[in-house]
């Protein structure tokens, strides 16, 4: 059965699946389900008759645009992201025609990490991370946006956040882990266009991170002393250094926890802001949209350089009141 997965009964035109009751024509090789044969009475596959060919020659040219899951071997169609039947991502089997969801496996390694799967359109349950494993395709609709408009934005790494979009749009919630945020709050949502939110977390970060600075300066721990004239070792510093501690520990679980969030709101308002302006070329849509999205690393660099002036000058300013 697993030769005819994926192809199509030539008498009823459905898509074989796996348990399917198969019979295949003894001349031509035609694949039937049973009842099919039963109820033509004969194979009706004439024009292979009459040229001599047999069916898998033919179908071989048929479903050359088909896509075939590296790991199970079932035939796709070209509109899926995902195995139909394993869920595994696909990848497209020629570069003559632009898939970018078919596209996706291959950025992301192959690795299936979304915490919401993707649907399958009788909504059956397949595996669960956390919840129902989805075939989904680029019309999927999240709040009124095509999934494909919010591939186009997001540009890098989609898989992941896609599977992320999918479960905030069709499941609720709000929380997934991105570790990126974890670790750098303060750059991460410069990274990926999120202005405000970076800009923000940018200055808090850098002011919260203050006390610590001062701390390894006169103490000596960056490896040199210099004298900020602060009693690191009283309790009101102590105090505020710990606070300043917990605070931006928490800014950090926050980005973790919400950035993806923030990240599918980001996406949602710039995308219909585009969607919503009067312009007739749909390929200047798509232009605006993957150039509002996508990643910024001289966003990054500029954020890098703000941030240590924010630590630096505030250390030194410190210092200067004191003195």
């Amino acid at each position: 059965m697993s030769n005819y997965s994926g192809a199509k009964c030539i008498s009823c035109g459905e898509v074989f699946k796996d348990g399917d009751d198969v019979v295949v024509c003894p001349e031509c090789g035609t694949p039937y389900h049973r009842e099919c044969y039963l109820r033509e009475g004969k194979c009706i596959n004439e024009k292979l008759h009459e040229s001599g060919q047999s069916w898998r020659q033919e179908e071989k040219e048929k479903n050359s645009e088909n896509i075939r899951c590296i790991r199970c071997g079932f035939e796709n169609t070209p509109d899926k992201l995902f195995c139909e039947k394993c869920g595994t991502p696909l990848m497209k089997n020629d570069t003559e025609t632009e898939r970018p969801f078919n596209d996706m496996g291959r950025q992301a390694g192959f690795n299936n990490q979304g915490t919401a799967g993707s649907f399958n359109q009788q909504g059956d349950s397949q595996y669960n991370p956390f919840g129902r494993q989805l075939v989904f395709d680029k019309d999927t609709d999240l709040d009124g946006i095509k999934l494909d408009d919010y591939a186009k934005y997001v540009k890098s790494n989609p898989l992941v956040f896609l599977s992320n979009f999918i479960r905030f749009g069709k499941f609720g919630g709000k929380i997934s882990l991105n570790f990126a945020a974890f670790i750098f709050p303060h750059l991460y949502f410069l990274f990926r266009k999120m202005n405000l939110v970076g800009i923000i977390m940018l200055i808090v970060t850098g002011l919260l991170n203050i006390p610590t600075a001062i701390e390894y300066l006169e103490s000596g721990m960056l490896g040199y002393t210099i004298n900020i004239g602060v009693d690191v070792e009283s309790t009101l510093f102590q105090g505020i250094s710990t606070a300043a501690w917990y605070v931006s520990l928490a800014l950090q679980f926050f980005a973790g926890f919400f950035a993806n969030y923030i990240y599918y709101k980001t996406a949602q308002k710039n995308i219909r802001e585009i969607r919503n302006q009067d312009i007739a070329d749909e390929e200047e849509i798509v232009r605006r949209i993957s150039s509002k999205g996508g990643t910024s690393w001289a966003a990054v660099i500029l954020g890098f350089f703000v941030y240590s002036a924010i630590v630096v000058g505030g250390v030194f300013g410190i210092s200067k009141i004191i003195g």
